[in-house]
């Protein structure tokens, strides 16, 4: 009698973390749902609830739960609309668990490279107002001169001194080149030491990194190691947003010195500076990493459609 009640209570409280997380799921499936409607090119290829849709499968794949919801989708339609079974229901717990717990990890991933740009984004405003308060001085400084040796001249030139008010005339323009000249080369300069800790993309680059149990992104990893199902020319994830960075010449050198300043990665003794122009390419890139990774999303939703 006692061990009944004790089932019987362990069933209750599973039907209600169930309950609770079916719930939550279905509200975002219908507020999707509602989305679709208001405008159906948003989602344009709806996967089949009765099927599993090839980015769905995906990430059943990556989870390792691929049989259970192959079993679950067979039991829904061996018993459309009635009761859940103990086996429906214990199958429904682990596949949701698992689908929450890979969001959650993408969306840890996904803050972690928030940082990563707002650091990135911090040291390169700061760079181009360093750049820009030189030049402001410079320019300054060479109206000043002109128009000081200007005025210098004038009065030359009217008290029949002219060869002294051409060799100040002289003396501005080669003052005015000079410092033209140094404008330019300002224009182009700026660098820093390369701090804020590596970034994501190390993981793109596949550089060799001393392993930190407590951040392993198992799921996330392997997500980016992958061949998209859709993919037509068998490339990783990783290869494709490297082969879009060299073509946009974000990439120009893939050698190790380069992955590793662009990934904000400094191996012990070692000392890597950074510039405006790297940044950029850095900023960019995170982006890129960025919606890749949250991609999955959409195929954990393509999951968790099936099991409703």
């Amino acid at each position: 009698m006692g061990k009944e009640k004790m089932n019987s209570g362990l069933r209750t409280v599973t039907g209600v973390v169930l309950s609770a997380a079916i719930l939550s799921s279905q509200m975002f499936i219908s507020a999707s749902a509602q989305m679709e409607r208001i405008n159906p090119s948003i989602s344009p290829n709806i996967p089949s609830t009765d099927a599993l849709s090839p980015g769905g499968r995906e990430a059943a794949q990556l989870l390792g739960i691929l049989p259970k919801v192959e079993r679950l989708i067979a039991l829904k339609q061996a018993n459309p609309g009635q009761t859940l079974s103990d086996e429906e229901l214990a199958l429904k717990v682990d596949v949701i668990d698992k689908v929450l717990g890979a969001s959650l990890e993408v969306r840890m991933v996904a803050g972690r490279v928030d940082r990563e740009l707002a650091w990135a984004w911090a040291g390169h405003d700061m760079l181009v107002a360093k750049r820009q308060k030189r030049l402001n001085f410079l320019t300054n400084l060479n109206f000043m001169q002109g128009g000081t040796l200007g005025v210098c001249s004038g009065p030359m030139f009217l008290h029949g001194y002219p060869i002294t008010g051409t060799t100040l005339l002289l003396l501005a323009s080669s003052i005015g080149l000079g410092l033209s000249t140094i404008s330019f080369q300002q224009a182009r300069s700026g660098s820093k030491k390369v701090d804020g800790g590596t970034t994501v993309l190390a993981d793109v680059f596949q550089l060799d990194l001393p392993i930190t149990p407590s951040h392993q992104t198992d799921i996330v990893t392997n997500y980016m190691k992958a061949v998209p199902p859709s993919s037509k020319d068998s490339k990783t994830r990783n290869q494709v947003l490297m082969d879009g960075w060299k073509k946009g010449h974000y990439l120009g050198k893939d050698d190790e010195k380069t992955l590793q300043k662009l990934s904000a990665y400094v191996p012990d003794g070692k000392h890597y500076s950074e510039n405006i122009r790297l940044l950029q390419n850095r900023i960019r890139m995170l982006y890129d990493t960025q919606y890749t990774i949250e991609m999955l999303h959409s195929e954990l939703l393509d999951l968790l459609r099936v099991t409703q």
